[in-house]
């Protein structure tokens, strides 16, 4: 009859971690009062049967009111049961209202499976009272399995295992309710009850209620999900490390732009995997200050650097970071983004930029210095012709004609550079010009440079400046041969490409398309990575001074720039140099380049609309036409030369330059003058056009031709007469004359002369 009260001592100890022997002892000593009580009233068999029921009822822990009598023994024994009947009621009422008031379900059965206390929180979840047979009641609910599936049997329950003597602990199961009411994820501890001689007097078992928990954990697993599965479809590489630099997770995106698997970097330090030797320092010194911001409140850093791939190659990437605070230090993440193709653009960017600035600035002075030079240039003819028979003065005069020379080379250069010269691009068989290029040169190279060519049967005819891409040509020989003092093999390769967008931003080309490739290779002394970045800027040279003015291949990247291609440079030191150049293909067939005319140069007597807003050029040019015999209309500019025309004054050719100053420059002067004369010829000269006349410019079926400053007396004769010799209808267009075979046929004689018999 004990069992209540010991159960209950027992299940409270449990819950509060009280020790098995501490329990027993509690136990005990109730046990020792209640057995005491009951002893005294059986060893009174004279007294009355009140106190006898007393002690029996006190013995099964009720309280029992004990009327008093005359036995004055009696009374003492009655008051001092009632007062023991008091305090065993006073104290398992504070243990009933203990567990009834404790959150985490607790049942206690006993040897006969019945439920004899079950608290608030246990009532709530299995909807069961004191009596409930646990193995056989009604249930209205279902125990299953930690996987939430598997239903767990009767046999199989903590509370069942426990009554056959097992102890439990922290087993892991499900109830689910039949009513439409949530799970609840449990883990529960059960521990069978005994008495003094070891028998088996119930159990009793009390369950944590973890449903929050596991909802937590769910949730957490999902956010860990959704975010790998973030990482694993990111465009961008995703690299985790701890604070020390060392690898904690690695994307398939940073596998792929590294080389590097998951495997190989996870562990290692990102900085001794990725990161060439000259920027560690800097990375470690870029991540401490990062720490140290973050620490102090900061949101998260971005930068650029160099990267470099586990085959070896060098790329750059953009990173983005943030970081976790994880115990004392802290977490990583990065995403990372290639941007060797942006940098490039930018830097491509930059180029123009700084070329439109050259440009800008070198366009004013050539326009007055080729002013000038043309002058030096055409009036040093009339001198040289005075003094030939002086041989002292004829020298002079030579020293003069060169230097002139010299200038206008290199303000062509600056020119070129700048994408400012005036090109006249047409379809050019390369391998025909490269075959002259070096016919030039194995008189120029020396016997110590060998000079190879790989060209391409199938090459592409090219659309470019025959001339500038053969001047061009001639300079990277120059700078190869200089790039091999003991001597070399200087080789000339052309072969065709096809370039998508990708490829086509990647070599700095214009537009994607059919390319011709033209490969410039020696096997010199190579260039150094720092010489390397600097190699196309105006006046860099790694020539001694007087040696070069650095504009040779500044020269070279202005002109392929400014025909639509693009040039780049492969170099390492002591393996030699290549050059590769893209140039766009031309569609037809070529046209072979104009032959000069080696007749004597000849004049004539039509009138010349010559427009010059420089006096002094007006006066030499005018000199110049009035001696070939041509009637001259001079005019200051496009205003002067209008009033002219409006005053009805007949003229045959407008001979104009480009850039003036006024209302309008010498193109749209020739436009307004076309519009009422389309047959009208015109002949325009410029030593800096600022892009007024583009170099596809064409009227009426024929290109506008060109004569660029300076230039000598006998070039503006030649382009007088081919322009005014040119027949053309009234609407301008070029009248078709009768073909002759007889002048391919002579340059074929010359090209392959009749064996002698």
């Amino acid at each position: 009859m004990m069992l209540p009260v010991v159960a209950l001592l027992l299940a409270l100890g449990f819950i509060h971690g009280v020790t098995w022997p501490g329990m027993l002892l509690a136990g005990a000593a109730v046990a020792v009062v209640l057995m005491t009580a009951e002893m005294i009233a059986r060893s009174l068999p004279g007294k009355p049967a009140q106190l006898v029921r007393a002690a029996e009822a006190l013995s099964r822990g009720e309280p029992v009111p004990i009327r008093p009598s005359g036995d004055e023994e009696a009374a003492q024994l009655a008051a001092t049961l009632a007062e023991l009947s008091a305090q065993l009621g006073s104290r398992q009422h504070l243990l009933e209202k203990t567990v009834e008031s404790i959150r985490d379900p607790v049942v206690v059965a006993d040897e006969h499976r019945m439920i004899v206390i079950v608290n608030a929180a246990a009532r709530r979840l299995y909807r069961v009272e004191p009596g409930f047979d646990i193995l056989t009641g009604v249930r209205t609910f279902q125990n299953y399995y930690a996987d939430g599936t598997t239903v767990m049997p009767i046999a199989e329950t903590p509370m069942a295992r426990a009554l056959r003597g097992e102890d439990v602990d922290d087993c892991e199961l499900i109830v689910k309710p039949l009513l439409p009411e949530p799970a609840v994820y449990l883990v529960a501890n059960a521990r069978p009850l005994r008495d003094d001689a070891g028998n088996l007097r119930g159990a009793v078992i009390v369950l944590r209620d973890v449903t929050a928990e596991r909802q937590a954990h769910q949730a957490l697993v999902e956010s860990e999900q959704v975010a790998q599965a973030i990482v694993r479809t990111a465009l961008d590489a995703f690299v985790q490390t701890d604070q020390d630099g060392i690898i904690l997770d690695w994307s398939p995106q940073a596998e792929t732009l590294t080389g590097w698997t998951r495997s190989e970097a996870v562990g290692y330090r990102v900085v001794e995997l990725v990161f060439p030797e000259e920027v560690r320092v800097a990375h470690r010194q870029r991540i401490t200050r990062f720490l140290q911001e973050t620490a102090a409140g900061g949101m998260g850093m971005r930068y650029e650097t160099a990267s470099v791939h586990r085959d070896g190659h060098r790329f750059y990437v953009e990173v983005s970071l943030n970081a976790l605070r994880r115990g004392d230090g802290w977490i990583i993440n990065s995403f990372v983004r290639d941007v060797t193709q942006r940098r490039h653009a930018e830097e491509q960017l930059i180029q123009a930029q700084k070329t439109e600035s050259l440009g800008r600035l070198t366009g004013g002075i050539a326009h007055d210095f080729n002013n000038m030079l043309t002058v030096i240039t055409g009036t040093i003819e009339i001198l040289a012709d005075g003094v030939k028979d002086n041989p002292q003065l004829a020298a002079i005069a030579k020293l003069i004609s060169d230097a002139a020379d010299r200038g206008a080379q290199l303000t062509s250069s600056l020119l070129a550079f700048a994408r400012k010269q005036p090109l006249q691009p047409a379809e050019t068989d390369v391998n025909d010009l490269i075959g002259e290029v070096v016919r030039l040169l194995s008189q120029t190279l020396g016997s110590q440079t060998e000079i190879r060519t790989e060209l391409s049967r199938s090459a592409w005819l090219a659309f470019v400046d025959r001339s500038q891409l053969g001047a061009a040509l001639v300079n990277l020989a120059i700078n190869a041969r200089d790039a091999m003092p003991e001597g070399g093999t200087l080789t000339f390769a052309t072969r065709n490409t096809q370039l998508g967008i990708p490829e086509a931003v990647a070599h700095g080309v214009e537009r994607a398309g059919d390319h011709l490739v033209i490969e410039v290779t020696d096997t010199g002394i190579g260039i150094s990575p720092s010489h390397l970045e600097k190699i196309f800027d105006p006046f860099f040279s790694t020539k001694e001074v007087g040696q070069g003015t650095g504009l040779g291949l500044s020269m070279v990247f202005g002109f392929v720039k400014q025909s639509g291609g693009g040039i780049e440079v492969k170099s390492e030191q002591g393996h030699g140099t290549v050059f590769r150049i893209y140039l766009p293909k031309a569609d037809g067939t070529a046209q072979r380049a104009a032959e000069e005319d080696d007749l004597p140069v000849r004049g004539g007597n039509e009138t010349i609309l010559c427009v010059e807003d420089d006096a002094t050029i007006r006066d030499y040019v005018t000199g110049q036409l009035e001696s070939l015999g041509y009637k001259v209309l001079a005019a200051t500019n496009a205003d002067a030369a209008l009033a002219i025309v409006d005053r009805g004054t007949a003229f045959d050719l407008l001979f104009t330059d480009i850039v003036m100053p006024g209302s309008m420059n010498g193109r749209q002067l020739a436009d307004t003058l076309m519009a009422g004369r389309p047959a009208l010829r015109v002949l325009f000269t410029s030593g800096y056009s600022d892009g007024v006349l583009p170099a596809q410019q064409v009227r009426g079926g024929h290109g506008i031709p060109l004569l660029t400053k300076p230039y000598r007396r006998s070039e503006l004769a030649r382009m007088l007469r081919r322009c005014l010799d040119l027949q053309v209808d009234f609407q301008g267009d070029p009248v078709p004359q009768p073909y002759s075979v007889q002048p391919d046929l002579e340059r074929f004689l010359r090209e392959n002369p009749p064996e002698k018999n």
